[in-house]
């Protein structure tokens, strides 16, 4: 989840925001590093020490967060949902338990199973074309210069 995004929300977004974003890593029973980092960022914008370390132990504990209901504007909620689809597809595979878990997320911000799998299955197409975008960038500035004259 973009740090300028979440910035930008109301604090009870932010802290909402933060917990799924526990939950979600959590959810496969596996946190990477990369998870950690996301983690990490979405929890700096946070100002309640309390909040924060409720969150971080829910972490450490390996435990998901029970969600409230999210009222908030339909297109940041459909931003929000994005982005944690993008976190749970950190690793670029995601398990039964962390499908759920994003499932039990998008019923708290409103949404029903059928828009978290077409926002999954955009976030597999958005990694997928963002790798193939990295190695065109890699071959092209890795290539000798060659002028043509068409």
């Amino acid at each position: 989840m973009s740090g300028n995004f979440i910035s930008h929300l109301p604090n009870a977004a932010q802290y909402w925001s933060a917990k799924a974003i526990a939950g979600i890593i959590v959810a496969d029973g596996v946190v990477t590093n990369a998870e950690l980092s996301i983690l990490r960022e979405s929890i700096s914008f946070l100002e309640d020490v309390e909040s924060i370390n409720e969150i971080v132990s829910m972490v450490k504990d390996r435990e998901k967060p029970k969600l409230e209901v999210l009222k908030t504007d339909r297109g940041i909620a459909t931003k929000i949902l994005m982005s944690l689809a993008l976190v749970a597809l950190t690793d670029e595979k995601i398990t039964n338990a962390e499908t759920e878990y994003f499932n039990y997320i998008a019923g708290k911000l409103g949404f029903e199973h059928g828009i978290a799998k077409a926002t999954m299955n955009w976030g597999r197409e958005f990694i997928a074309l963002n790798k193939k975008k990295l190695s065109i960038m890699k071959q092209a500035e890795e290539s000798t210069p060659v002028y043509i004259n068409y």
